[in-house]
């Protein structure tokens, strides 16, 4: 009987990996790689260049290039997670983030950067908004099993035109709000993107994604793959260019960045188009698969660690002035995709630390002692 059990257990789990989407998973470290790549250029300042520098252009195209790297993080969560819902897992996101804040803070403590109030409040980052994404996605987290439930018994006809208003109006309602130049509070909710609202509506569209549009797994095809590069490099240009044309017809609209924001129809363009791609990819290299599934699980954290070593300036950005223009956009993205494996490679010495600790049976064994969600 145990054997038997033994061998159901184990067609389960193969059953699952056949499941997964590897190239969704490669496209959710290609995102983070990019969220590292727009922060680079927050914090080296080079979005503060001026019109007449040679980088100027160079440097927003690249954010223009890089933007759909958030929305894209939000679908894919709606795509891998409306199957199932863990609640061990937000006790688990609470404890990794609470594990990375308290040693930055004990560090600038000891370095008479801080003071002893901000060191304890760093073991509750998630209620002290230590970073807007990570305190967003624990928001959804809360919210995802009466989300799953709503997903799951939705008549698809119901479901899709749900999904249809939400692409079409938030975000020519942010465009409306925008050129309208107005600035009332209570309409502006979404906050350009920067809000648990905004990841619950890209969760509920990457819902419609997974149950609907990418269940067909076919192959990819060139022509498939040329369109929707297509659709991904046009998005950015169109993104791009209202920029550079904006930033000339200056006190007509305030926010130059009409189409560079996470509400921007391009930009969920750039997004819906990666993902209809990269979710046709057939990944059969074991080597690749591995390297694969040992990182995903890893990217959230990458996230909270390249802020932090960023915000409190361990790394300095001073050499990215002498650049040439030619050159800087390359070594951004470099920069990008080096921090990305750093900050995953000390992630991956915090998972084994953690499984040595048992911590993931914790938080498993606090999940039995509440009433079950779903």
């Amino acid at each position: 009987m145990e054997e038997y059990s033994r061998i159901i257990k184990y067609q389960e789990k193969k059953d699952f990996e056949n499941q997964r989407n590897y190239g969704i998973d490669l496209l959710r470290m290609i995102s983070m790689i990019n969220i590292i790549i727009l922060h680079i250029n927050l914090y080296s300042n080079q979005l503060y260049l001026r019109e007449n520098d040679k980088k100027f252009k160079s440097i927003w195209r690249l954010e223009a290039m890089s933007y759909f790297a958030v929305d894209c993080f939000g679908l894919i969560s709606g795509i891998v997670g409306y199957k199932r819902y863990k609640f061990a897992n937000l006790i688990y996101i609470w404890i990794n983030t609470s594990f990375y804040s308290s040693i930055f803070s004990l560090y600038l403590y000891f370095n008479n950067r801080t003071n002893f109030k901000y060191m304890i409040l760093s073991f509750f980052p998630i209620l002290i908004c230590r970073h807007w994404y990570i305190n967003a996605y624990f928001k959804l987290y809360l919210f995802i099993p009466f989300l799953n439930f709503g997903m799951n018994n939705l008549i698809k006809r119901t479901y899709k035109n749900l999904v249809c208003f939400y692409i079409l109006f938030f975000p020519f309602y942010y465009l409306i709000r925008i050129i309208l130049n107005i600035k009332r509070k209570n309409i502006n909710f979404l906050n350009n993107g920067y809000t648990s609202h905004w990841l619950i509506i890209l969760y509920i569209i990457g819902g419609y994604l997974g149950k609907y549009i990418l269940i067909n797994k076919s192959k990819i095809s060139v022509k498939y793959a040329i369109i929707c590069i297509l659709i991904y490099l046009f998005s950015a240009f169109i993104s791009s260019e209202s920029f550079f044309i904006l930033i000339k017809k200056k006190n007509q609209i305030n926010n130059k960045k009409l189409l560079i924001n996470y509400l921007s129809p391009t930009i969920i363009s750039e997004s819906l188009s990666l993902i209809m791609m990269f979710s046709k990819l057939s990944i059969n290299n074991k080597i690749v698969i591995k390297i694969i599934s040992l990182y995903t699980p890893l990217t959230l954290n990458a996230l909270f660690l390249h802020s932090r070593l960023f915000n409190e300036k361990f790394i300095s950005f001073n050499w990215m002035n002498k650049l040439k223009p030619n050159i800087i956009c390359l070594a951004i993205c470099l920069l990008g995709i080096i921090m990305f494996f750093f900050c995953v490679s000390i992630d991956y010495l915090r998972a084994i630390l953690f499984k040595y600790l048992k911590i993931k049976q914790f938080c498993m064994a606090i999940e039995k002692k509440f009433p079950k969600l779903i």
